[in-house]
């Protein structure tokens, strides 16, 4: 037999588990943490999201990447600017959860009437959300998280990994605004409903799109702010119809046997 022999690179680089088992024990406590402030204070929700971004994901997310020996933070920022190829992905970006919400609202009722006025709010919201949360929020959950467990899991359990992960960070958020099991159980399965819509839709993107971050982080934005264009009693209609096309996406040839993105965006 030959003896093998590890490097030194080999070493101190991190496999995929190891890189996900890491991430998940910085960012985990600091989305328990942050995000149970508001519940137990009352205070504001929104600086405790941007806190557990900032100041658990982030930073986790820079540190594993550099880390690693198959990207580099720069290439990870790179793709954050990066338009997709062909630019033409922008399109579904922008306008599938919104359309397809509208559309599911017109038929069942629920929605908001469509004035200009709203219109704009929506794209305000849009280009904000992404340039404050989104961009940042895929670079961790897209750029680091989904893609490393492709590399160890493949594209469907990728999915689910990181949609797992997400409403694991976020759990304390399915106690806001309950009055008993039932609520709390609601908000669970919306959690993890979208969550999975969302992380097949994105995982897609990312591949189809050729690694651009800004295109899946303007997806997410897109879904949040589609919330607007239908009665809060309708809200599920988005999250069915995310959900739907994340399951849709699973039909597409070749996609859920793909192990190595890296190939794939490249």
């Amino acid at each position: 037999m030959t003896a093998t022999h590890s490097t030194p690179a080999d070493r101190t680089t991190p496999r995929p588990a190891h890189s996900l088992l890491t991430f998940t024990a910085i960012a985990l406590p600091a989305g328990w943490i942050f995000l149970s402030v508001p519940l137990l204070t009352g205070w504001p929700v929104a600086p405790f999201v941007l806190a557990t971004l900032f100041l658990g994901m982030v930073p986790a997310a820079l540190l594993l990447t550099r880390r690693g020996k198959n990207t580099s933070v720069r290439d990870l920022l790179r793709d954050c600017i990066r338009l997709p190829h062909p630019v033409a992905w922008l399109i579904p970006a922008t306008l599938l959860i919104p359309v397809a919400t509208r559309v599911g609202a017109s038929l069942v009722g629920g929605g908001e009437p469509l004035t200009s006025a709203l219109v704009v709010d929506l794209i305000v919201n849009v280009v904000s959300s992404v340039l404050i949360v989104n961009l940042w929020e895929e670079m961790v959950w897209a750029g680091f998280v989904q893609r490393t467990a492709s590399k160890a899991y493949g594209f469907v359990r990728s999915a689910l990994l990181t949609a797992a992960l997400f409403v694991a960070i976020h759990l304390p958020l399915a106690f806001y605004g309950i009055e008993g099991a039932a609520d709390l159980a609601r908000n669970l399965a919306i959690m993890v409903a979208s969550g999975i819509g969302l992380r097949l839709l994105i995982g897609a993107l990312d591949v189809w799109g050729r690694g651009s971050i800004l295109a899946v982080a303007l997806l997410h934005a897109t879904f949040n702010a589609s919330a607007d264009l239908v009665d809060a009693d309708a809200d599920w209609i988005r999250y069915a119809v995310t959900l739907g096309f994340g399951l849709m996406v699973l039909l597409a040839p070749g996609l859920r046997r793909s192990h190595a993105w890296t190939e794939e965006l490249r």
